[in-house]
């Protein structure tokens, strides 16, 4: 299949998926975002059309792929033009399917689990996509669609891929806030984080082969309570102090 797609947004996502669905074969028909700048400089890699509203949407494209935050999907879906023959799809993980209802008669879910940057546009073949449809055809033509970038794609529920994108707020932004508490402790103290990032891709290596809670390592996992008190004492901050204390107490809980 090759699809003729507008987007709303010109942000990560978009500029995302505008590539990778430009490299299979789809043409990138129009692009549409708050900042007519930005969607100028997206639409121009692919000779597309843009515009800054909504209503300014061409009615003959095959799906309208909506990449804005959370907080912009009711202000957008009251602008979008009447008569659209497109499939209208989000690419929200917390947002329910049903947001769409009412504002297209085809509608559905094309989510990436995936963090992107619009500097740096990755191939996005091993990216898991989520895929929900208002109906059998919809959901059909949104999985045929997904399969022309990736090699996993999955037909996932609104309370199905809400759970996804919690457990990837887990896996993914508090690992990223924990590097960050790491970074900034060894710079006050004139040491460099670079020296962490081989244990890090070794943890992150070994979950290719077992569990998570298998390759869980550390004071806290062998019950070394002088260690921990020793590291507690090393923190100055009493927030770091109630994370570590914390985060101590739930591993060592779940090695029991």
């Amino acid at each position: 299949m090759k699809a003729k797609i507008t987007f709303v947004g010109s942000g990560n996502v978009a500029t995302s998926l505008a590539h990778a669905l430009d490299k299979a074969g789809h043409t990138i028909h129009q692009v549409i975002s708050r900042n007519a700048d930005n969607a100028k400089i997206l639409a121009s890699k692919f000779g597309a059309y843009y515009g800054d509203q909504p209503s300014e949407m061409y009615k003959d494209a095959d799906f309208v792929i909506l990449c804005v935050s959370d907080e912009a999907y009711y202000s957008v879906l009251e602008e979008l033009p009447d008569g659209l023959r497109a499939i209208v799809c989000h690419t929200a993980g917390p947002v329910a399917m049903n947001v769409l209802e009412g504002y297209s008669g085809d509608y559905g879910v094309f989510y990436p689990l995936q963090s992107f940057r619009k500097e740096e546009v990755k191939d996005v073949m091993s990216v898991p996509f989520f895929v929900e449809g208002s109906s059998k055809q919809v959901k059909e033509k949104l999985h045929a669609l997904a399969d022309t970038i990736s090699n996993k794609v999955s037909e996932v529920s609104s309370p199905e891929r809400e759970k996804y994108h919690l457990s990837a707020v887990f896996a993914n932004n508090f690992t990223n806030a924990m590097y960050a508490v790491a970074d900034n402790y060894l710079a006050d103290n004139g040491l460099d984080f670079n020296n962490l990032l081989p244990i890090i891709k070794e943890t992150a290596d070994r979950l290719k082969n077992g569990k998570p809670s298998q390759w869980q390592t550390g004071p806290a996992k062998r019950g070394d309570k002088a260690v921990i008190q020793k590291h507690l004492d090393m923190l100055d901050d009493d927030m770091l102090k109630a994370i570590y204390a914390q985060m101590s107490k739930f591993i060592e809980y779940n090695a029991q």
